[in-house]
């Protein structure tokens, strides 16, 4: 199975990244995005037991802190993601390598190794699985709309993926 562990934004935040999400689905042609919890993503992994890795998961999130991010711009995966970035600063760089350490101790590396330090960008979907057009008309549309904002990270999920099922959120974690 696949797995991540993502980092949740404050409630007030969350709504205004909601949303943008909403404003965008009818442009993009694409309501993918409206049914996931605004994150980002700090690792993503592959196991065949699910049990240790929600005990690992559970670890994890006493180890993790809130910590205050900075969404500073859009960008886009060519062709299917419009996303939010935030500024890569040493809270998040640390959470993907906390993150990383402590769930492949009972886990093997997933996507690709997308999600690991060193070899990750830092994004928020806001769109997904659009067409050309689609992707071309939700960019105009979100460079329209979207502001430079500042957010609490405040909670940790464990998610699990699976191809029929894509965003299923199996604890959600406080931090402290």
């Amino acid at each position: 199975m696949h797995y991540a562990i993502v980092l949740y934004l404050d409630d007030e935040k969350t709504a205004m990244v909601k949303e943008t999400v909403k404003a965008l689905a009818p442009v993009c042609g694409s309501d993918y995005c409206l049914g996931i919890e605004p994150h980002i993503t700090v690792s993503a992994i592959v196991a065949d037991a699910e049990e240790p890795v929600r005990k690992e998961a559970e670890r994890l999130s006493k180890a993790l802190k809130k910590g205050k991010i900075q969404i500073g711009s859009i960008g886009v995966f060519n062709p299917l993601v419009l996303f939010l970035a935030p500024v890569v600063d040493s809270y998040l760089t640390e959470a993907c390598r906390t993150a990383n350490s402590y769930m492949l101790k009972v886990s093997e590396i997933g996507n690709q190794g997308r999600y690991m330090p060193d070899h990750w960008v830092p994004h928020m979907a806001v769109a997904m699985k659009m067409e050309r057009d689609g992707l071309y008309r939700g960019f105009q549309r979100l460079s329209e709309i979207f502001t430079p904002f500042c957010a609490e990270i405040d909670k940790m999920a464990l998610i699990k993926w699976e191809e029929n099922r894509p965003y299923q959120e199996l604890a959600v974690y406080a931090l402290s």
